[in-house]
């Protein structure tokens, strides 16, 4: 008797055990009519994630990809108040048109019968929300929308939802998440947390929590004084929105306010101004097909009518705008027509508006982004430190702290040398008032010499410095960092690369700039072949509209990858000649001429070219062309992978034999030339033009990190083949 008792008991404790694990199977097939034998939801927190697919849940069409499980702080700036270390963002998951549903298994609601869960997006509440069934009717006995989601102030966030379902105690429950939504503004959900609370306390928690989020992410309360003569929030100090109004549509939402400090493409600063700033994309976060406008709180124009403040970006269709407070008639409107990519993309750079006609007048600031895409790229704009009713000797003491500030400023990106850029639009800005600072109004330029004693002071014979209109004396001050006793005399006898730092002094401020002198003693290599110098010394422009920088030619850089992928350049040594960074359009086209060398040794030469417009042409001292060689390497296939036959940016090693001019004397023009379509940049390195033997190019070769993965690729070199 006891012996069957045991049989029978061990058999029902398999029975429950198969049915117990195939409650909480993965659900990759299972219907909702798996019921899952508990009072609580199985996987409501989304944490089993280890094998990839979905647990206790079933998706249906494409949405809810399981890749939209997810453990990130943030989704679109937005900082997400996950439950647990997991939870699904549907901008994660995949392209946001796509659409479906996500059913749980079927559970025992137990418990006092509440429900609570977080919800985020599904902005059209038509088209994306959370049902909950009783199992056997297809009629919901429960529909929760995001009826706070408004895109503006509340978009991404894991808003805290409470269901009650007490009438339904004991009863066989399922939730279903529903996208039907195959637009691009929010149409998804992100979704975390179903429980089934245990009594009363849990669901007032959860009700209180709400609360908190509505009025801690929710618009602020607006009021505005138009008889003071400042805006609120000027900087976006507050960290959102606050003192602003939102006129139309979603681009300017609360996940535009950015910390200052927040770098764009990965090491591009912004050099803004306080904490916060504007930033219209949000490093990508923002779509920039959306659209919108916001508008300061209203003010009469006071001081002297002058208004200061930062703009980014916006490359057409976006634009400030000082308004009238009555009427809305945009009375000035400032577009940024100084934008400039890469040089000047995001870059927040300050402007002055001379609003004295319409002092004493109750005005507003408007801050507009109009570009759906349609007009190119860079559809945003970025803005920052709105500075209203400024006298003049408000505005001059902002012009010099500005100009000071940039000068003295010490960090630039390795990507581009974005600092001397921001520095010569401060030098050239227009003012409305004379610019009272100790500033450069024209440069020493670069030199190649033979190594020997040399005399600088002639090389700065044509540099100058102003002070308020005046002019002051520019003086030699250092050698590669040393102080220099005379500047007439200086050794340089020994081969390479010498900074020459130069300077003008005036009731305590100082002013410095730099150039390079390129010291030779062999004069079958061109000076600079590798651009080691950390600029373009020794190379001459012959075609390009080409704008200095502080004296310097742009374009030359030390970054060693690009992208988020970190697609390798393949440089030579610490530098490269950058396309992107010469601050031509890329539909332009560019030239830089060598120096001239002797050819000697085998009569090989080599040098590393990249990008789809790169040529390099061979002249003999006369201006007789003898060569031209182009890069073929480019393919823009198979995106990030080089080994998969991609080639973008990369540079590879190109051989040219000029053996047949040997003992004649040579220069090159490196090109970057116009051509039809996109992908017109050139890469340039490494340009060697002496070797003793001929390289055995058919064995060499450069070993780079592909594209997106740690595998790594070679690069090899090639006879590049003349087509003059």
């Amino acid at each position: 008797m006891k012996k069957s008792i045991l049989k029978l008991l061990s058999a029902l404790l398999i029975l429950s055990m198969v049915f117990g694990l195939a409650a909480c199977g993965e659900g990759s097939g299972e219907t909702a009519g798996s019921t899952a034998g508990a009072d609580d939801i199985v996987n409501g927190d989304f944490e089993e994630v280890s094998e990839g697919q979905w647990v206790g849940w079933t998706r249906h069409d494409a949405a809810f990809n399981f890749r939209g499980v997810t453990n990130q702080e943030k989704v679109a700036g937005v900082v997400m108040e996950k439950s647990g270390e997991y939870y699904f963002a549907g901008t994660v998951g995949g392209n946001p048109p796509m659409r479906g549903t996500l059913t749980s298994d079927v559970f025992k609601l137990g418990g006092n019968g509440f429900i609570t869960f977080k919800m985020g997006g599904g902005k059209d509440t038509e088209k994306c929300f959370v049902d909950f069934f009783e199992e056997g009717n297809d009629t919901p006995i429960a529909h929760v929308v995001n009826e706070d989601c408004d895109g503006v102030y509340i978009t991404e966030h894991l808003l805290t939802k409470v269901v009650d379902l007490s009438a339904y105690q004991g009863k066989n429950i399922y939730i279903v998440i529903t996208d039907n939504d195959d637009g691009s503004d929010l149409s998804y959900l992100n979704v975390d947390a179903f429980k089934v609370c245990q009594n009363d306390d849990e669901v007032a928690a959860a009700q209180a929590d709400y609360a908190r989020q509505i009025e801690e992410f929710g618009p602020k309360p607006f009021v505005e004084d138009e008889t003071s003569n400042e805006i609120q929030n000027p900087g976006f100090e507050s960290g959102d929105l606050s003192g602003w109004v939102i006129l139309d549509g979603t681009a300017l939402s609360r996940a535009a306010i950015v910390p200052t400090s927040q770098y764009y493409w990965s090491d591009r600063a912004v050099y803004g101004e306080g904490e916060y700033y504007l930033d219209g994309s949000n490093n990508g976060a923002i779509q920039e097909n959306l659209t919108g406008a916001i508008r300061s709180s209203k003010f009469t124009l006071g001081g002297d009518g002058y208004i200061s403040f930062m703009i980014g970006s916006g490359n057409g269709g976006s634009y400030v705008a000082l308004c009238d407070g009555n009427t809305d008639e945009e009375l000035i409107k400032v577009e940024n027509e100084y934008f400039s990519d890469p040089a000047l993309a995001l870059t927040l750079l300050r402007v002055y508006i001379d609003g004295s006609e319409y002092l004493g007048r109750v005005v507003y600031l408007k801050v507009v982004d109009a570009n759906d895409g349609s007009n190119g790229g860079f559809a945003f704009i970025n803005v920052d430190d709105f500075r209203v009713s400024l006298t003049r000797d408000e505005v001059a003491a902002l012009e010099v702290e500005q100009m000071e500030k940039i000068q003295n400023e010490t960090y630039t990106s390795a990507s581009y040398d974005d600092l001397t850029s921001l520095r010569n639009y401060y030098s050239n800005y227009p003012y409305p008032v004379p610019l009272e600072s100790l500033t450069f109004t024209a440069y020493a330029e670069n030199q190649v010499i033979d190594c020997g004693t040399v005399d600088l002071t002639a090389f700065v014979a044509d540099a100058a410095a102003t002070y308020g209109g005046e002019a002051v004396e520019v003086a030699i001050t250092a050698v590669n960092g040393e102080p220099v006793a005379d500047p007439a005399a200086v050794d340089m006898s020994e081969p390479g690369f010498y900074t020459v730092t130069y300077g003008a002094e005036l009731n305590g401020k100082t002013a410095e700039a730099s150039f390079t002198v390129v010291a030779m003693d062999d004069h079958s290599s061109i000076a600079n072949g590798g651009f080691e110098s950390g600029n373009l010394a020794g190379w001459t422009p012959v075609a390009g509209n080409w704008a200095p920088v502080e004296g310097q030619l742009p374009g030359v850089i030390s970054a060693v990858s690009y992208w988020g992928e970190e697609l390798p350049y393949n440089q030579g040594g610490d530098f490269h000649l950058d396309g992107w960074n010469t601050g031509i359009p890329e539909p332009d086209g560019w030239a830089l001429r060598s120096t001239n060398f002797v050819l000697g040794g085998s009569g090989f030469i080599s040098l590393r070219m990249g990008g789809n417009a790169a040529a390099v042409h061979v002249y003999l001292a006369d201006g007789t062309e003898i060569g031209l060689y182009r890069q073929t390497r480019f393919a823009d296939q198979n995106f990030p992978s080089l080994a998969a036959g991609g080639s973008w940016a990369d540079m590879g090693t190109y051989v040219i034999d000029l053996s047949e001019y040997i003992g004649q004397e040579l220069y090159l023009v490196l090109e970057d030339e116009v051509i039809e379509g996109g992908w017109a940049h050139a890469f340039f390195d490494e340009v060697v033009t002496f070797y003793e033997e001929a390289p055995d190019y058919a064995n060499l070769f450069e070993t780079v990190k592909d594209g997106g993965t740690d595998e790594t690729v070679d690069i090899p070199w090639q006879l590049a083949v003349n087509l003059k």
